[in-house]
């Protein structure tokens, strides 16, 4: 038999590969051991050939099963079902070669209104393994052999999304598609092995007439675990020098953009917008910072706007001055909250939920924020350093206040001596610092209740 006339080579989808797959192997008197999903070439509105596989053996219907009657009967379990995929139309033209996956519903209106002119092949749908509908793209050749996924980003059997949302893998560029390597030496193995047993078994049918030097193959996981050969979009062989094109896969012109909602190409970047000074810097060094804090520094960070935003002082010279009341919020929460009114702010500023609210803020911001408080700390004295430094053990534990945004070192001291457990500590220590050593002498004792980080022989300065 002679193949010199038998269209092998092209790009799109090759079905002349999955006859000679077909084939039994002159030679070994055997079939390649290969899984393929049900696939029927469609002429003039009628099936023609019909290719499935079983147990890994590549069968052909007979004519007398080659009826529309008879893909409804084996494709479609319920007419109605619109979520289910169960089949994918594909159509040639030029070198253009279009898809469109299909339900239960629309495969019954595709085949009722096929007609003499209708021309095509329909395949069906192999559910993937994992949860997302995931090919495998092998690129082999002589001396290379390239394995590439295409998995979509939505699952399956996500009923919100459109079935071109979760389907479509390899179809249209720009698609909701993530693409990345295959992982996996025995399964690359396996399938390096499969691509060599397709290439030697083609030679072999063909009589050496047809020699593979270059295809791609598209294979995908099922369920069960089974390799399926979904379609060849690629080939070349040696007897009939071509260019190795790439193939023009577009999905169905039904489908528009908008409905498809395909997310934009985007530039990543580590760098982030700060909401103070809008500037793009290094998420590194961003920290974060609570609202109050911000409001506290707002309002007592100069003292033109302190007066500005006393109310008695808003009230007096609201005849006098025109000022634009947004002017009396903080700039961040107008930038978070733009329609926010005056009396909204300050309603909502006493608000324990609101204030509490946490933002990130560059290095140089949060740094700023704090810059008015730094300068206004005083220095505490030895002495005190020295009695704050000390351990105490007494029947009542000290419980220490959490600070408020924007207090200082001097107002912490403050509230710390006003606590009772403190003063009835340093009475103590005042009557202790007036007996002279004469009448009282320095013993170490491990169990004294005024235990200090200092020596117990260095007599306390207050």
């Amino acid at each position: 038999m002679s193949f010199n006339k038998f269209q092998l080579e092209g790009c799109g989808f090759n079905f002349n590969l999955i006859h000679l797959l077909w084939l039994q192997d002159p030679i070994f008197k055997n079939n390649i051991r290969l899984d393929v999903p049900d696939t029927i070439q469609i002429l003039q509105g009628q099936p023609h050939f019909w290719y499935y596989s079983v147990d890994s053996q590549i069968m052909r219907k007979s004519k007398t099963k080659l009826n529309l009657e008879s893909i409804l009967n084996d494709f479609v379990k319920d007419k109605n079902d619109n979520h289910e995929i169960c089949a994918v139309w594909i159509t040639k033209k030029d070198n253009q070669t279009e898809f469109e996956f299909l339900s239960q519903y629309l495969l019954c209106q595709l085949i009722s209104q096929m007609n003499y002119e209708t021309k095509g092949y329909l395949q069906k749908f192999i559910y993937p393994k994992s949860e997302k509908n995931e090919v495998i793209k092998c690129t082999w050749g002589n001396n290379l052999c390239y394995f590439e996924v295409y998995t979509n980003k939505y699952p399956i059997m996500m009923q919100k999304a459109d079935i071109y949302q979760r389907a479509v893998t390899f179809e249209t560029p720009n698609g909701p598609v993530e693409q990345s390597t295959l992982k996996g030496t025995q399964f690359c193995q396996r399938l390096e092995l499969l691509c060599g047993l397709i290439m030697s078994h083609v030679i072999n049918v063909t009589q050496n007439q047809k020699e593979i030097t270059l295809m791609e193959l598209i294979f995908k996981l099922s369920k069960k675990g089974q390799i399926y050969l979904i379609l060849c979009s690629n080939l070349s062989t040696s007897n009939i020098p071509s260019k190795f094109a790439l193939p023009d896969f577009q999905i169905t012109k039904k489908v528009t953009k908008e409905l498809l909602n395909y997310p934009k190409a985007i530039t990543l970047s580590d760098n982030s917008k700060c909401i103070v000074c809008d500037e793009e810097k290094n998420q590194i060094e961003f920290s974060k910072v609570k609202l109050k804090e911000l409001i506290h520094y707002w309002e007592s960070g100069s003292d033109h706007r302190s007066q500005i935003q006393s109310p008695k002082s808003y009230r007096m010279n609201a005849q006098l001055i025109k000022i634009d009341p947004t002017q009396l919020i903080p700039r961040v929460i107008k930038i978070m909250y733009p329609r926010m009114t005056l009396e909204e702010y300050q309603e909502f500023r006493n608000n324990t939920v609101f204030i509490n609210q946490t933002i990130s803020l560059c290095s140089y911001c949060f740094t700023k924020l704090y810059e008015n408080e730094t300068e206004k700390v005083k220095m505490i004295p030895k002495k005190h350093k020295r009695l704050i430094r000390t351990e105490i053990y007494d029947n009542e534990p000290i419980k220490y206040d959490p600070i408020t945004p924007g207090t200082t070192k001097t107002s912490i001291y403050c509230g710390f001596l006003e606590h009772k457990v403190i003063n009835n500590y340093i009475k103590r220590r005042l009557k202790l610092s007036n007996i002279k050593k004469e009448s009282f002498p320095i013993v170490n004792n491990s169990n004294s209740l005024f235990k200090t980080t200092q020596s117990s022989r260095l007599k306390v300065e207050l």
